[in-house]
C-alpha cells in the first residue's frame, strides 16, 4: 500500500471521507410541472448544487449523496415516498406471520457506461422518444434525459474543482495527479473511456446513481488494463492505487455512525466465472483486484469468487488462503455451474447474459444492468404449521408417508400462494415511485420507457427468501421416520405433543433430537424429504411469472435482520423438536449438532440438493471450522480439496468461520474482550459484538467441524 492510499485509508476508517449532502432550494412554481419532470428538474438542480470532495490525496472524485428531498438512487430509495410508507408498515413486521418487506439489490451496467458514455445514453433516449407516443413514457424519457445532462455537468464541475485544487497545491505529485483528474473529467463519463484510469473514474462517478454492487469488475476493466500495461501508460502499482481508491469510496459512502459501516454486506461484487466464450474468467486483474481489496483495513466491499469446473485448483487455493488470512472476512465462494443453469433454465436468460451475473448484497445473484426483484423475506415453515395445526383433516387419516405428503403439499401451495400475494403487492407499491436517477443504467428501461420500479429492467429475476427450509425438511424427516417407517409414535400422538409444546413428551423430543434423520447426515429419509420439498416448491414457482414478467428464483438466507427469530416467534412447535416460538432455520446447512456425520457428509447432502431447480436465488451455506485446523498448512490443503470436491458435486455456495462455539460464548458474555472478533453471518460479515442476540445465538449453534 502506497503512502497516499494509506493516508486515504486512515481518513476513511474514521469516517472523514464521508460526503455530506448539501440542501437545495427549489422554485415553488415547479409544482405546476408534471410530477416526473418536476422531479427531474429538481434532481438536476440538486446534483449541480453539491460540492466535489477533492483534496491533495485524491486521484478520483465525483461521488455525491442524495438526502431525500428529491428522488434518489434505486438502492437507498431516498425520495421514494411510497416505498418509505410500505417500509414503515411491513419492514420487520410480518404479514400473517409469513412475509416481511425487505430491501432490493441491483447492479448498474458499468461496462456499458464505460463503453458508450452519457452521450451514448442520450442517443438511446432520443431514439426511444421516436418509438413511443404515450405521454407518460415520453415524460419519463425526457426526465432521464435531464438527469443525463446533470451527470455530464456534474463531471464538468468536478473537473473545475480538481483544476482549482491543482493550482492551490505546492505538492508537485498532487498537482500532477489533480491535473490528470481534471483532464479526464472533461472526457468521462460524457464520452467512452479510453484508458484504465478513465474507466475506473467512470465507475466512481456512476456509482453515485446506483450505489450497490460494482459487478464483475475484473472482466470489464480487463481490456483497458491489458492495453495500458502493454503500451506503458499504466503500471501495476498505479492500477492497484486506482482500484484501492475506488474501494475506499465504497466504504466511505456510509456514515461511520451507521451499523452498516462495519458490515461486509455492502457493495458485494464478484471475480472469476465463465466468460461468454466458455472459458474461466479469472485473470491477472482478478488477482490484483483481490490483493488490492484485502490489503485495505476496511470492511467494505465484499467479494465472491465465482468458481467453475475450469477454475484451476491453484486459484481456489489462493483465494481461500486470502480468505483465511483476512481479519475482516470479506471473501465468499459461489459455484457457477448450478447458478448459470438456473438463470438459463429457470429464468430463461441466454448463456451470454447468464454468464455475466454477479453476487450482490447478502448473497443475491444479479445480472448486469438489472435488479434483483426480491425484497420479500418469507417463512416457509408456516407450511408445516398450517398442515399440522390448521389442515389436520388433510393428513390425519394418512396411512403412508406418501398420503401424508399429498396433504402436506396442499398446505405448501397455500402458503406459497399467500407469499406470492404479498410479494406482488409489495412490488406494486414500489412501482408507484418513478425512479429517474438510476433507471437509465438498467438494460431495457430506456427502450421500454419505463422506470426500473415498473418493470423497466430486462435483466431481472423475482425471488423470496424461504426462511425455515431446513426446519421443514427436518420436520418431514421426523414424521416419515417416527410415524411411518419406524412407527415409534402415531400421528395423533405427535400432534398432541406439538399441541402441548412438547410438555409431557420430553423423552420423545430428546429421542428425536438424538436420533432423528436430520438433513446433512446423508441418510435416505432426509434426502427424500428435501428432494420432495424442492420438487413441490419448484412445481409451484417454476411456471409462474410476476406481474412485471419476471421468473422466480427462490432462496434461503437472511440479511441484516433477524428474520429467523422474528418468524420463529410466530411459528408453533414443529416435529424436529422446536418449541413454540423458537428460531427457525436459515441457509442450506445444519446446526445444534444435528449434522452428526461430519463436514464431508454435510457438504455432500447440500451438494445433492439440485440447487438449480429451486434454491438458486439468495442462498448461503455456513461452515464453522475449528481454527487450529486451518492454521496448519497441511490441514488447510485438505480443506481446499474438500471444498473443490463439494463444488464439483454441485454445491452452490460456501462461507467459512474459523472460531469455536466456546470462544463465541465467551465473546457474547464478555464483548469488550472480543471486540475484534469478526464472523460471517449470512451473506455478510460483522463484528460479533455488534450482532443482536438472535444472530449471535444462531452462529453459536452452528456445528463446529473438528476434522476433515
Amino acid at each position: 500500500m502506497t503512502e497516499r492510499i494509506k493516508k486515504l485509508a486512515d481518513l476513511t476508517v474514521v469516517g472523514d471521507m464521508y460526503v455530506d449532502a448539501i440542501p437545495t432550494e427549489y422554485d415553488r412554481c415547479d409544482i405546476f410541472l408534471p410530477e416526473v419532470l418536476k422531479n427531474a428538474k429538481r434532481a438536476k438542480e440538486y446534483i449541480l448544487n453539491q460540492e466535489p470532495l477533492v483534496n491533495e490525496l485524491t486521484a478520483l472524485t465525483g461521488f455525491l449523496r442524495f438526502r431525500g428531498d428529491v428522488h434518489g438512487d434505486i438502492f437507498n430509495r431516498e425520495g421514494h415516498n411510497n416505498w418509505k410508507e410500505i417500509r414503515n408498515l411491513f419492514y420487520n413486521k410480518p404479514a400473517e406471520g409469513t412475509c416481511t418487506f425487505e430491501w432490493q439489490h441491483s447492479v448498474a451496467d458499468f461496462e456499458k457506461v464505460i463503453k458508450i458514455g452519457m452521450d451514448g445514453y442520450k442517443e438511446e433516449i432520443a431514439l426511444s422518444k421516436k418509438n413511443h407516443t404515450e405521454k407518460e413514457k415520453l415524460e419519463f424519457l425526457e426526465a432521464i434525459d435531464i438527469v443525463a445532462d446533470a451527470i455530464i455537468e456534474w463531471a464538468e464541475k468536478c473537473s473545475r474543482a480538481a483544476l482549482a485544487k491543482a493550482h492551490e497545491t505546492n505538492d508537485e505529485d498532487a498537482k500532477k495527479r489533480l491535473l490528470k483528474l481534471s483532464e479526464a473529467l472533461e472526457n468521462v463519463p460524457k464520452k467512452p473511456a479510453k484508458t484504465f484510469f478513465e474507466a475506473v473514474l467512470t465507475m466512481y462517478i456512476t456509482y453515485t446513481f446506483v450505489p450497490d454492487s460494482i459487478g464483475c469488475i475484473d472482466r470489464y476493466l480487463y481490456p483497458f488494463y491489458v492495453k495500458d500495461i502493454a503500451d506503458g501508460s499504466l503500471t501495476k502499482e498505479e492500477a492497484r492505487e486506482y482500484l484501492q481508491e475506488l474501494f475506499l469510496m465504497l466504504q466511505a459512502r456510509i456514515p461511520i455512525d451507521s451499523p452498516n459501516f462495519y458490515r461486509g454486506g455492502e457493495a458485494h461484487f464478484s471475480v472469476g466465472g465463465y466468460l461468454e466464450n466458455g472459458e474461466d474468467g479469472f485473470n491477472e486483474l482478478s488477482r490484483l483486484v483481490l490483493d488490492s481489496m484485502v490489503e485495505l483495513p476496511t470492511w467494505i466491499p465484499q467479494v465472491s469468487l465465482r468458481w467453475t469446473k475450469k477454475t484451476p485448483t491453484e486459484v481456489l487455493r489462493y483465494v481461500m488462503d486470502l480468505e483465511r488470512k483476512d481479519p475482516n472476512k470479506r471473501v465468499a465462494f459461489v459455484n457457477d455451474e448450478p447458478r448459470i443453469k438456473a438463470l438459463m433454465e429457470r429464468a430463461g436468460f441466454p448463456y451470454e447474459v447468464a454468464c455475466r451475473y454477479t453476487m450482490v448484497g447478502c448473497n443475491e445473484p444479479q445480472l448486469p444492468g438489472g435488479i434483483f426483484m426480491g425484497g420479500c423475506t418469507s417463512n416457509i415453515a408456516k407450511c408445516m404449521e398450517k398442515v399440522l395445526y390448521d389442515n389436520r383433516s388433510e393428513i390425519i387419516d394418512a396411512k403412508t408417508f406418501d398420503e401424508f405428503y399429498k396433504g402436506f403439499e396442499k398446505s405448501v401451495f397455500q402458503v406459497l400462494e399467500r407469499l406470492s400475494y404479498w410479494y406482488e403487492n409489495f412490488q406494486l407499491c414500489r412501482s408507484r415511485d418513478i425512479n429517474i436517477i438510476s433507471s437509465m443504467f438498467f438494460e431495457g428501461s430506456i427502450e421500454r420507457g419505463l422506470s426500473i420500479t415498473q418493470g423497466g429492467a430486462k435483466n431481472a429475476v423475482a425471488a423470496s427468501n424461504l426462511t425455515g427450509l431446513i426446519t421443514v425438511v427436518d420436520s418431514l424427516s421426523v414424521i416419515k421416520q417416527y410415524v411411518y417407517d419406524e412407527k415409534k409414535i402415531s400421528l395423533p400422538e405427535l400432534l398432541n405433543a406439538l399441541d402441548n409444546n412438547w410438555e409431557g413428551y420430553e423423552g420423545l423430543r430428546e429421542d428425536i433430537l438424538s436420533n432423528g434423520a436430520f438433513f446433512g447426515n446423508g441418510d435416505a429419509i432426509s434426502t427424500e424429504c428435501v428432494d420432495r420439498l424442492s420438487e413441490s416448491i419448484g412445481s409451484f414457482l417454476g411456471p409462474r411469472k410476476t406481474k412485471f414478467g419476471y421468473s422466480y428464483l427462490a432462496g434461503n438466507l437472511i440479511g441484516y435482520n433477524e428474520h429467523h427469530k422474528i418468524f420463529g416467534n410466530l411459528t408453533k412447535a414443529t416435529p424436529d423438536g422446536r418449541h413454540n416460538g423458537d428460531m427457525i432455520s436459515y441457509g442450506i446447512s445444519q446446526n445444534m449438532g444435528k449434522d452428526r456425520e461430519g463436514i464431508t457428509t454435510l457438504l455432500s447432502s447440500v451438494a445433492k440438493m439440485n440447487a438449480h431447480l429451486v434454491f438458486c436465488g439468495p442462498t448461503v451455506t455456513n461452515i464453522l471450522i475449528e481454527a487450529n485446523l486451518v492454521k496448519n498448512d497441511a490441514n488447510f490443503e485438505k480443506l481446499v480439496m474438500l471444498m473443490e470436491t463439494y463444488f464439483k458435486m454441485g454445491g452452490l455456495h460456501f462461507q467459512l468461520n474459523y472460531v469455536s462455539p466456546e470462544e463465541l460464548r465467551k465473546a457474547k458474555a464478555n464483548p469488550q474482550e472480543y471486540k475484534s472478533l469478526r464472523v460471517r453471518v449470512s451473506g455478510f460479515s460483522d463484528y460479533f459484538k455488534n450482532l443482536n442476540d438472535a444472530l449471535q445465538d444462531e452462529i453459536i449453534l452452528r456445528t463446529e467441524k473438528e476434522s476433515f
